[in-house]
């Protein structure tokens, strides 16, 4: 059972309109004189914030719908918490 892409997108793309407007409101309420300094940092933590999430989405979506992934076991790290060799 492969992903379904168009599911991801759809929640995706609602998601990036809920935090953009997020970040618009905090540009549109920014002081004048002050637009840059009080806005940039709103924008850059709504794209890394929608990067984050949306890769997990991915992730988890993609688990969900691995055949054998209920069987897989793996550390981010790459060590398999055995005994070192």
């Amino acid at each position: 059972m492969a992903m379904d892409k168009d599911v991801l997108i759809h929640e995706m793309t609602e998601r990036f309109q809920e935090l953009y407007a997020q970040a618009l409101d905090v540009l549109e309420e920014a002081p004048d004189g002050a637009w840059i300094s009080a806005s940039e940092h709103a924008f850059r933590d709504v794209f890394q914030k929608l990067m984050s999430e949306s890769y997990e989405t991915a992730l988890k979506n993609r688990l969900a719908h691995h055949p054998t992934a209920d069987r897989a076991a793996f550390s981010p790290s790459g060590q398999s918490g055995g005994p070192s060799s």
